[in-house]
């Protein structure tokens, strides 16, 4: 084993503006975690993560943490970057750094691959990969209360995010295995290219790979880098006429209550143009067909003035919004 992988430590380590971190995880600074003295030397935990961009893994951050608190500095195995396999089982390692200090109590940020800090970490990653970084144990603390080890932010364990490699030997889901959230485990990537995630576009549909001026042309809803349409719901602000209300919801969602979507990322509902009773944005015969269909079925759609109760005044509010037309 090589020399010791210092990392720089700190309550919230942050990357600089033109790098993104890239985490499962929902951990924040001063929130809750749960600490898993479960394993043995030579056992792993595993994240499996997606780079946003063209660029490099130029940082390591790994949440480690005791009981009490106060322990003593951790020299454990190794930090390795492999390439994706298929869950839970990695693929050929791309890289691995050794001999990680672990700090009690900190999220630990590893920028170095020697204690001189001359070496920078960089572990190449194209937009859309999907790579897994893992921490290897040279110390057991297996059932052991007041030994620090690797964190889960308690939040709910990620299908097909999170591994464990058990006995050394053979990977398995940590999910599982009942681990109670995602491993703080997270990558710091610099990118040479712009970053790509998944856009809400306007049919309702989610599309991944797009940058966030590709999105803004077609006139969708950016999620951010690194997201896919797996960790999004594409909402938007959907009025219901027959309740007047302004709820968010998917467009397929909207549509069968008989709403009106706003589209992606909206959150509130612009006035309605009343007189459309069809809904197809024009002013013609067929809402004043619509209007009379509703108001002999006694359809809150023609309640025009509002009074619940359908009668003349309804028929004159009606024909007063169809002759002021629609902005």
């Amino acid at each position: 084993m090589g020399a010791a992988l210092l990392a720089l430590v700190g309550q919230a380590v942050l990357a600089d503006t033109d790098e993104i971190i890239v985490q499962n995880d929902s951990f924040t600074d001063g929130g809750t975690v749960a600490i898993c003295p479960c394993f043995a030397a030579g056992e792993e935990a595993a994240v499996w993560l997606t780079s946003p961009c063209d660029g490099n893994i130029v940082g390591i951050q790994i949440f480690w943490k005791s009981i009490l608190g106060g322990a003593q500095v951790t020299l454990e195995d190794s930090l390795i970057v492999y390439e994706a396999g298929n869950f839970p089982n990695p693929g050929a390692i791309k890289d691995s750094f050794d001999a990680p200090v672990m700090t009690d109590g900190f999220l630990n940020e590893f920028r170095y691959q020697d204690e001189n800090q001359t070496i920078p970490i960089s572990v190449p990653v194209s937009a859309g990969e999907e790579f897994v970084l893992s921490l290897k144990f040279a110390n057991s603390n297996f059932t052991d209360q007041f030994l620090p080890s690797i964190v889960s932010d308690a939040q709910g364990c990620q299908s097909g995010k999170n591994t464990v490699k058990v006995n050394g030997s053979t990977w398995t889901d940590a999910c599982a295995l009942g681990v109670s959230g995602d491993w703080v485990i997270r990558a710091v990537i610099e990118c040479t290219g712009e970053p790509t995630g998944a856009a809400c576009l306007p049919d309702g549909t989610c599309a991944e790979g797009l940058t966030e001026a590709d999105t803004i042309a077609l006139g969708g809803f950016w999620n951010g880098a690194g997201t896919g349409c797996g960790d999004v719901l594409c909402l938007g602000a959907c009025f219901i006429p027959a309740t007047e209300q302004c709820v968010q919801f998917d467009k397929a969602t909207c549509d069968i209550v008989g709403g009106v979507w706003n589209g992606p990322g909206s959150t509130e509902c612009p006035p309605l143009c009343q007189a459309d009773v069809n809904g197809d944005g024009t002013l013609n015969f067929f809402d004043v067909s619509a209007f009379l269909t509703a108001f002999n079925l006694n359809d809150p759609v023609a309640d025009f003035n509002g009074d619940k109760t359908f009668n003349f005044f309804d028929v004159s509010a009606f024909l007063q919004a169809f002759s002021v037309g629609c902005p």
